[in-house]
């Protein structure tokens, strides 16, 4: 129904995918180093590495809120799924890759398929995609800083 619109931003972090994933999923230390992004598990006790298909998290990012629910959760990534049936959906994928450009490096990848009445916004040329992006590769650069920061 309605239009669908993919976006992606990809950043190289010279340090394993375990690694990056580590400081991913490490959700309660994100305002130490991220520039206003919070993830946090809906069910209280629940830690990010154990969330799995069906549970929810809130996600701020940026000061827009929502309340996606998970997908997939492996050590290859982290999906999420955020909806308004029909007006717009966003099926959001983190990826761990191993790097082909830094040996033992990661090649971590945010996505994002956008469905429904609204996902024209998320077109090329128009500014709520590049200001997604812009997000994203803020997040990326912070995550990478964060990432690189610590010790091996």
């Amino acid at each position: 129904m309605g239009f669908s619109h993919s976006v992606s931003a990809e950043i190289e972090i010279k340090a394993s995918p375990a690694d990056v994933r580590s400081v991913f999923l490490d959700f309660q230390r994100y305002k130490e180093w991220s520039q206003g992004w919070t993830l946090t598990p809906m069910e209280p006790g629940k830690t990010p590495s154990d969330l799995k298909d069906g549970d929810q998290i809130q996600a701020d990012m940026k000061g827009m809120t929502f309340k996606p629910v998970i997908k997939e959760n492996t050590s290859d990534a982290l999906h999420w799924v955020g909806s308004l049936p029909g007006i717009f959906t966003g099926r959001h994928q983190f990826y761990f890759k191993p790097s082909e450009v830094n040996p033992g490096g990661t090649r971590f990848v945010q996505a994002e398929d956008f469905s429904g009445l609204l996902a024209f916004l998320m077109a090329p040329g128009w500014s709520f995609r590049d200001k997604t992006l812009a997000g994203w590769n803020e997040f990326n650069a912070d995550l990478k800083k964060e990432v690189e920061r610590r010790p091996a």
